[in-house]
């Protein structure tokens, strides 16, 4: 396959997934270990090749400490050794999990996990015990990593999670547990290390959904994950061997391995920072580091935009920018193309899906607000949820796609009956609403339960919060449902000022203009509360149920 000359749109036709495991060292999908593809064929043929640029939270010092590069060649041999170390603890398909930041280790310990063919999972930080407790007890980990400043975090977790055996702890300060010393158990293993010989059903990676609407489910991805990745990074995100790639995204949550792993199976270089987000840190760091590809969530580029002037003088070297997470507003895509010289590509997918299956690709024309077009060989349309049919362009419906792609998950992790609850025949239901153009392109509209129904209009609120959001005084803002005597519910809008507007009921009634010349009449908020932040979740997406709960369950005035 010719990727250069490739168009994932005029030629989905010609692809097939063989394309893609054609690339691959081993005779895929037959066999296929997803840390062998992604790292020691590179090593391979070119150890010096840079994979990761790893800078820490603080400013590098004058010794170089807080900053790293490693290469495909110390990457393998890295990951190799954490292997055997972790072969003589664990069986094949066993679970290891992580709870630590975005460190070089956390990178190689994921690759030598695979390598040595148990499955891999993580924690977002972001987590507190019971999180990770839930998580390791649900799927009877063997293994966590963790680092000292989250140890006794994980310590609390252990007393819930007893198939926990070992902690391997990186650069353990105290003594006081009986814990594994990451370094030293490297040391001690082989750098020879080969990948065990797995197939492309075997499984590889379980990673636990947010559980923002029930208990977290385990979502079970095996070794063929790796193909449908890979397609989009090439495809979507454009990937080439020139690139420095910066993926924003936590290893605690599967878009960090997404966008890792697809990414290094084709050896582009990664860039990865320690630190949470920071409008100016990551300006400072745009602006030193020749990175061509940045892949973030809205919140972040929302912020940016707020915080613009941390771009003054920057000099960047980026050629794309993409997003995953919640629709980006025209205005955010608008702001981009000015600030950033670059169009933010909108991406859509799931855990479930294992990847960003739905993208805007760099060949097409992009549509503000739309989320673009699937993959080739990726079947999705949107369907009525009851019967399963087809629905016309125009009408909105759930969001669907055929489990037949590589990176489609195996199932939920011992739950095979939420796992038939996802389907309708043959299509599975993603639960987001939406619907498609004449064109085809995606258009999304809300999740099913985030609907608010007003004298009868269903309204999404994506496109209520995007015109909310276009308003100079306002940053960032959610809508929910309120109850209301004669329309049953109308649209509450929680703002969050932006920079010095003050709120203010002049300030509302300007909010309300604004959105009510943009929309129809029955979307446009007829109740706005300034808040000075909105509840979100740890992925950056805003938690509307929360903010349904601050709302009164029956019309004010009604009666109990």
């Amino acid at each position: 396959m010719d990727w250069n000359e490739f168009d994932p749109v005029a030629d989905r036709s010609e692809f097939s997934w063989d394309d893609v495991y054609a690339d691959a060292d081993r005779d895929a999908p037959g066999s296929l270990n997803v840390a062998h593809e992604t790292c020691d064929r590179h090593a391979e043929r070119d150890p010096d090749r840079v994979a990761l640029e790893w800078t820490g939270s603080e400013a590098p010092d004058a010794d170089g400490g807080a900053s790293e590069t490693v290469t495909f060649g110390e990457l393998r041999d890295r990951s190799s050794r954490f292997a055997d170390a972790l072969s003589d603890r664990v069986d094949r398909g066993d679970r290891v999990f992580s709870y630590m930041p975005r460190i070089p280790e956390h990178y190689a310990a994921m690759l030598g996990t695979l390598k040595a063919g148990a499955v891999w999972g993580s924690v977002n930080e972001r987590f507190g015990p019971q999180g990770i407790a839930y998580r390791l007890d649900d799927c009877g980990a063997r293994v966590v990593l963790t680092t000292p400043e989250n140890r006794e975090t994980v310590g609390e977790a252990l007393e819930e999670a007893q198939s926990v055996e070992e902690v391997i702890v990186v650069d353990r300060e105290s003594v006081g547990h009986d814990d594994v010393d990451y370094h030293d158990a490297v040391a001690g293993g082989d750098s020879d290390f080969e990948a065990v010989d797995t197939s492309g059903e075997d499984d590889a990676l379980l990673y636990y959904t947010s559980g923002t609407t029930g208990p977290a489910k385990g979502v079970l991805h095996k070794h063929r994950w790796v193909a449908g990745v890979a397609l989009t990074q090439k495809l979507a995100v454009d990937l080439t061997d020139e690139d420095l790639y910066w993926s924003t995204a936590d290893l605690g949550w599967l878009t960090g391995p997404i966008n890792t792993l697809g990414a290094w199976y084709w050896g582009t270089s990664l860039f990865t920072y320690e630190g949470e987000f920071d409008p100016a840190a990551w300006a400072a760091l745009l602006d030193e580091y020749p990175i061509t590809v940045l892949f973030s969530v809205p919140t972040a580029y929302r912020m940016l935009r707020e915080e613009e002037a941390v771009l003054d003088g920057v000099d960047h070297d980026l050629r794309h920018a993409l997003s995953i997470g919640e629709p980006l507003s025209a205005g955010v895509v608008e702001w981009g193309e000015r600030a950033l010289g670059v169009t933010i590509l909108d991406t859509y997918g799931q855990t479930e899906t294992g990847n960003m299956i739905i993208n805007n690709y760099p060949e097409m024309e992009v549509r503000p607000g739309s989320m673009g077009k699937p993959l080739p060989c990726v079947t999705a349309t949107v369907v009525d949820p009851e019967t399963g049919e087809e629905l016309a362009a125009g009408e909105t419906g759930v969001i669907a796609e055929r489990g037949d792609f590589p990176c489609f998950f195996a199932g939920y992790w011992e739950h095979p009956e939420k796992t038939d609850d996802c389907f309708v025949g043959d299509w599975y239901l993603s639960g987001d609403l939406g619907y498609r153009d004449e064109d085809g392109y995606f258009w999304f509209e809300g999740r099913a339960d985030d609907v608010i129904v007003s004298a009868g209009y269903r309204i999404g609120p994506f496109e209520v919060e995007s015109s909310l959001g276009e308003h100079d005084a306002v940053a960032e803002a959610a809508v929910v449902p309120k109850p209301d005597a004669e329309r049953g519910n109308v649209v509450k809008a929680f703002v969050v000022p932006s920079g010095d507007d003050e709120p203010s009921e002049d300030l509302k009634d300007d909010i309300r203009d604004h959105v009510r010349t943009e929309l129809a009449a029955h979307e446009y908020p007829r109740d706005i509360e300034f808040v000075d932040e909105l509840p979100k979740t740890v992925t950056g997406k805003i938690r509307r149920t929360e903010l349904r709960d601050r709302v009164p369950d029956s019309p004010e005035g009604a009666g109990s």
